[in-house]
């Protein structure tokens, strides 16, 4: 499998709180059938990490990983927060593309409605490909919004948590939609020091209830479009 939203890297964000934890969450998802991270620290707040610091703090990762022998593959990237001032920061190119690609991450204010397609389409103009990152949690966006989203070139990501976790009260209604009208094409892990990653059990529950191949095409096929650069 291949995780396209994961808040691997230590110190950098709210993902773990040193190296050690960093390493136990790598050898869970290696454990679990993940070959390829991309690692993802939040560009929001008092999060604001360059993207020179991002690759800086990645390499110096990657070489404690390898040295530990868990056998992972690891990308920069960043889950970029979309606010009223997104077009002056993404025309300053001062964001991290998913494995430095045009594929950018979006995260969205959950209970405040914001137009997600209007900034798929602004990002569109400019060049880049917005994937918005769990959109099941956006009480404001339902299904005709995905589609929106999807006819203007953007892409869809959900948590594995909100499957087979304890999310799945909230949202698994809205995800099984999106998959039943095919509007997912990524599931991904969003793992925390304090979220448990369950993309192997998400991807033996969307095998069974929507088929092996949209399981092979969502957590691991979709994505080699992005790490394959």
């Amino acid at each position: 499998m291949i995780d396209i939203h994961a808040h691997v890297l230590p110190l950098i964000d709210d993902g773990s709180a040193s190296l050690e934890q960093s390493l136990k969450i790598l050898k869970t998802a290696v454990e679990q059938g993940v070959t390829d991270v991309i690692a993802t620290p939040h560009l929001r707040g008092e999060y604001n990490a360059s993207p020179e610091k991002i690759k800086d703090e990645l390499n110096a990762f990657y070489h404690k990983v390898k040295e530990s022998g868990i056998n992972v593959n690891l990308y920069p990237g960043q889950e970029i927060f979309i606010d009223g001032d997104y077009k002056k920061l993404f025309s300053s190119n001062s964001v991290l593309g998913l494995n430095q690609t045009k594929y950018v991450l979006l995260e969205f204010d959950y209970f405040e409605d914001f137009d997600i397609a209007e900034v798929v389409y602004e990002l569109k103009t400019m060049g880049y490909v917005p994937v918005i990152a769990h959109f099941e949690r956006y009480s404001y966006a339902g299904i005709e919004v995905a589609e929106e989203v999807k006819a203007l070139g953007g892409l869809i990501q959900i948590n594995a948590e909100s499957l087979v976790g304890k999310d799945k009260r909230s949202y698994l209604k809205k995800v099984k939609k999106l998959f039943n009208e095919g509007l997912v094409d990524f599931v991904a892990s969003d793992v925390h020091d304090f979220r448990e990653n369950m993309l192997l059990k998400a991807f033996n529950f969307v095998s069974k209830k929507f088929g092996k191949a949209t399981a092979q095409a969502v957590f691991n096929e979709n994505a080699k479009m992005i790490i394959g650069g």
